[in-house]
Order: structure tokens, then C-alpha cells, then sequence
């Protein structure tokens, strides 16, 4: 699931390939403490890496259904203030993920903590990024994507149709048109 809420992609090499994706990660590794740092001087839309945002469980499907429900209406938010949020790689050289303070109180408004919130959506994307180009990739990861377990897998395989969907609707949202697929 490719979204763009502020023109960066959630999962870096699903459109463009690796190269893309190292070029990101790098960006992200320049952004991270300048987001760190500049949060109290850049003001209320400051990016602010939440640590070890994937160090929590795996999502349970009825998790699943609840994110696939309120992600419509947290992206139509997004839109409208130009949030940001976006997979980083964090100091210790593992994926984690950035928000804005605003984004924290929709993901709350919407009835969730808001790390787990931004944990659903990294690991969503990049179970649907595995899904449509194939699980072997789990080995050569981009350094900004989370592993997911079998069983986020089996669930997003079991949802496909209904990621599919909210990808479209996300692509839809981001501007231009879906990438072809690579199939």
C-alpha cells in the first residue's frame, strides 16, 4: 500500500525499485533528528520519530478490519491538512515511523493509540507490498520496512480485495494514478 501523504512514499521501493528506496532511506536517515530536533522550533506540524513503533505484537484481524475502517476517513484528514507521516529508520538503523503531533490526535480521535495506529499502517503496507511482488523479497527488505509475521501475511492475503481497494483509493488520493503493477 503506497501512500503519499506528504509526497513521500510508505513503502519506498514499491513503485520505483530499490534504487528509489536507498535514495529514500537516505533522505529518511538525514530527516530523522532534523525532525527530532526541530520539533519544538518548527511548531505543531513538526515530524516526530515515535521509537520502536514496531517493537508491539502482531495485528489480529479484527485489528485489521478496524484499521481498514478508519483509514478512509484518517487519509480524508490527511488531505486536508497536509499531514505528514512516513516510515523512517531510526538512529539504531531499524524502521520505525514519524508523525506529527496532529496526526497522533486523529489516529486518537479515531479510537486508537496512535502508535499501534502507525504500527498497522507500516506493517500493512509492507505485508500488501509483499503480497503483490512476492514474500522472497522478506530477505532483501528496504531498511525503512517493517517485517511482518506469517500471520499478518495470512491476514492481509485473507483482506487482499479490501487493501486492495483502500490502495486505490490511497493512490487515487495521492494525485496521479496507480502505478501499473509488475506482474
Amino acid at each position: 500500500m503506497c501512500v503519499l501523504l506528504d509526497a513521500q512514499p510508505l513503502v519506498a521501493a514499491q513503485s520505483a525499485g530499490r534504487q528509489q528506496s536507498a535514495q529514500h532511506n537516505a533522505t529518511a536517515r538525514r530527516q530523522a533528528p532534523v525532525a527530532a530536533s526541530g520539533a519544538a522550533a518548527a511548531g505543531a506540524q513538526a515530524l516526530v520519530p515515535m521509537p520502536d513503533v514496531y517493537a508491539q505484537g502482531p495485528y489480529t484481524e479484527k485489528e485489521l478490519v478496524s484499521f481498514m475502517e478508519s483509514m478512509p476517513h484518517f487519509l480524508a484528514w490527511a488531505r486536508a491538512g497536509k499531514a505528514k507521516v512516513h516510515p523512517v529508520v531510526n538512529a539504531a538503523g531499524k524502521p520505525d515511523f514519524a508523525y506529527t503531533q496532529e496526526a497522533a490526535a486523529k489516529a486518537q480521535e479515531l479510537g486508537w493509540d496512535p502508535r499501534r495506529f502507525f504500527c498497522l499502517l507500516g506493517r500493512t503496507a509492507a505485508a500488501l507490498y509483499l503480497v503483490e511482488e512476492g514474500t522472497d523479497l522478506m530477505h532483501a527488505l528496504p531498511p525503512d520496512m517493517p517485517t511482518v509475521t506469517d500471520a499478518e501475511m495470512a491476514l492481509a492475503r485473507k483482506h487482499l480485495a479490501s487493501l486492495l481497494r483502500l490502495e486505490s483509493l490511497l493512490r487515487a488520493g495521492a494525485g496521479g494514478p496507480a502505478p501499473s503493477r509488475s506482474r
